[in-house]
């Protein structure tokens, strides 16, 4: 629900970029399990994997137990000041246990990113627009089995405008599932840079504050919703239903550009408010929820 989705808002910490910049540089460095084309985009053209394992996480009542790995890749292009485009790719494992689901836990989503923007000298215009595949294997694998519910469709609208030489404000209206279901929300926030090394970004569904160590390290902390939702079909495909998972998270990551093209980025995240909306094996539909986990992460990024 939006009130709780506000509860849960993000802040996040970022060092050392010059404005508008350093946001774009957090966007490439910080990915998560759903799919965010409301954060702006960075103004160059990159490659990136990323890899995050969570512990195991014990679900209320003592019914069992999550775990999950996330794999992340992105490859955005960008041809000009105006168009930027390119794909990404989500592969969640999640595993239950003992409860058995309807699935067998690998869950894909498969984007492709649009984005348009114009620009002057004090504020921009931002359109984008993200057509989606998200499904349980079962389903991915077989373009035969999509239906209306395989299919998502994100997009944004997102204004900036500079307020000072030090201050941009964003705002907009945005449409994905961060928030496990799909929701239409506001987007808001306001960058300072009080320092030259020093960014926060205060807003939602978004906030963080960065600080540049040195020429080619810097350090960030975060806040953010993190979530998405699958269409699922067990294996003989006779049975059907959605997947939705919802949860916040705080996480620090260290980034390192080693050379102009090469990035390399480490995490250690605090993800809480986790909850699943699933269909058991017996097709009853259960929501469940777990304890706060750690996760660690790891992202190379290409830029190009």
């Amino acid at each position: 629900m939006m009130r709780d989705a506000m509860l849960r808002i993000l802040w996040q910490l970022a060092f050392g970029c010059p404005i508008g910049v350093c946001i774009s540089l957090l966007c490439l460095s910080h990915s998560l399990a759903s799919v965010d084309i409301c954060q702006q985009p960075a103004d160059y053209s990159y490659l990136s994997v990323a890899y995050y394992n969570h512990e195991k996480s014990a679900i209320a009542r003592g019914i069992g137990q999550t775990n999950q790995e996330n794999y992340n890749f992105d490859l955005l292009f960008n041809l000009n000041e105006t168009w930027a485009f390119g794909v990404g790719y989500r592969y969640d494992v999640l595993a239950v246990d003992p409860i058995e689901l309807q699935t067998n836990g690998h869950l894909h989503t498969l984007f492709f990113p649009l984005h348009k923007q114009s620009k002057s000298a004090s504020k921009s215009f931002r359109f984008s627009i993200a057509p989606a595949l998200s499904a349980s294997s079962n389903v991915m694998k077989d373009p035969g089995e999509y239906s209306a519910e395989t299919f998502q469709l994100l997009a944004a609208l997102v204004w900036s405008r500079n307020l000072s030489d030090r201050t941009t404000l964003r705002y907009g209206v945005c449409g994905d599932h961060r928030f496990g279901t799909y929701e239409i929300y506001p987007s808001i926030s306001i960058a300072w840079q009080p320092h030259v090394d020093w960014t926060i970004e205060f807003g939602f569904p978004t906030t963080r504050l960065t600080y540049h160590v040195s020429k080619n390290f810097n350090s960030s902390l975060r806040l953010a919703p993190d979530g998405n939702e699958w269409h699922i079909k067990n294996e003989g495909m006779e049975k059907q239903s959605q997947l939705v998972y919802e949860a916040s998270l705080v996480e620090w990551t260290f980034n390192w550009q080693a050379n102009k093209h090469f990035t390399v980025t480490g995490s250690v995240g605090w993800q809480f408010h986790n909850r699943y909306d699933v269909t058991l094996l017996d097709d009853s539909q259960v929501r469940l929820s777990s304890d706060s986990v750690t996760r660690i992460g790891a992202t190379l990024a290409w830029r190009f």
